[in-house]
């Protein structure tokens, strides 16, 4: 039987086969509603992201604060300088976590980019989830491994990982193409592309991996 269902930005998804089949051909997307939605919750994202950072430079004590402020209105940023050897020098879940990371943040592209509902998309997707939750996990692990006084509102990523994987599965379970789609969506800008800016903010291990200080 063919099956409508909604994009992201309200437009039409066509699908052959039944809203459980396994095959889930769809045709005509991303379409323009699709990348309408994407920018709108980059849009959400950016905004979130000036939230959650406040949060987290409120939330902490004046003595770690006041000197963090001083030290970011003092950086100049240099030329890129490459010093792999920061990150070999730091816990196994930090490596593996970015190693995840990055992963995902590639294969993401790829899914957003190549036609949605073959068996390509749901075996990279599959690769992707997996991804992703050892993102999560390698961030809950980090906590102790790397010693930064628990859990501060970044951690907050870590939770939309979470909700949104359990919104993604489940809609597609439920031939609930749009829920499926925004979740995912969302996670890729929220969960690496937003949460991955602060991985360069000075004084972080990815700023000294990449600009040596």
């Amino acid at each position: 039987m063919s099956c409508l269902a909604t994009s992201p930005g309200g437009g039409k998804l066509k699908w052959k086969g039944t809203v459980s089949g396994s095959t889930r051909i769809l045709r005509d997307w991303p379409d323009r509603s699709y990348w309408r939605g994407f920018i709108g919750r980059f849009a959400v994202g950016i905004a979130f992201t000036v939230a959650v950072m406040a949060a987290w430079v409120a939330t902490m004590p004046a003595s770690q604060r006041d000197p963090l402020l001083a030290y970011w209105s003092s950086i100049k940023t240099p030329a890129p300088s490459f010093h792999p050897g920061v990150l070999l020098a730091t816990p196994l879940s930090v490596q593996v976590h970015v190693a995840a990371a990055v992963f995902a943040l590639v294969l993401g592209a790829v899914l957003l980019l190549l036609p949605k509902g073959t068996g390509f998309h749901r075996a990279l997707g599959w690769s992707w989830v997996a991804s992703m939750i050892v993102v999560a996990v390698t961030s809950v692990v980090m906590i102790a491994d790397m010693r930064a006084g628990g859990v501060n509102a970044l951690h907050v990523f870590t939770a939309v990982t979470v909700l949104s994987l359990w919104g993604g599965l489940t809609g597609i379970r439920r031939g609930n193409v749009r829920q499926h789609a925004g979740s995912m969506v969302g996670l890729y800008i929220g969960g690496l592309i937003i949460a991955g800016f602060f991985a360069f903010v000075p004084g972080r291990v990815m700023w000294a991996v990449f600009f040596g200080g």
